[in-house]
């Protein structure tokens, strides 16, 4: 099973694993589990780097690349099929509309085959398996 984690996941794998449910925390401690981040994520942090909302991360924020793949994490670049699927991605039954960044993760999950690791319910529903 490949993972693609969602920005808060890798947050809180960082400075709160706690915050992580045991099944996330087990999956991410496996030795040989492929685990991808986006490049939307690290512009949605970058963002709220941007907006204050993550102070903590502004002197490391050129270093996220690098730090993802120091945790053994592969970074998942944003091509133009997961560009066009995100863009067609709409609400489904009951769930909002997903952000421009969620809907680029629920594209590439979809696109690529993974499972998205997320504890945003908003995410259930679209299609694509979301573990927590």
């Amino acid at each position: 099973m490949k993972l693609l984690l969602d920005s808060h996941v890798l947050l809180w794998w960082w400075c709160c694993p706690a915050l992580l449910s045991s099944k996330v925390q087990a999956l991410l401690q496996a030795p040989d589990q492929p685990v991808m981040v986006s490049a939307a994520s690290l512009w949605e942090l970058s963002l709220a780097v941007e907006e204050g909302a993550l102070p903590e991360l502004a002197p490391v924020i050129w270093e996220l690349p690098q730090l993802v793949l120091d945790e053994g994490f592969a970074l998942l670049a944003i091509n133009a099929q997961h560009s066009l699927l995100a863009g067609q991605w709409h609400a489904r039954g009951k769930h909002p509309q997903p952000d421009a960044v969620d809907r680029c993760l629920l594209a590439q999950a979809q696109s690529e085959g993974l499972n998205l690791v997320s504890s945003d319910l908003a995410l259930r529903g679209h299609g694509v398996p979301v573990i927590w």
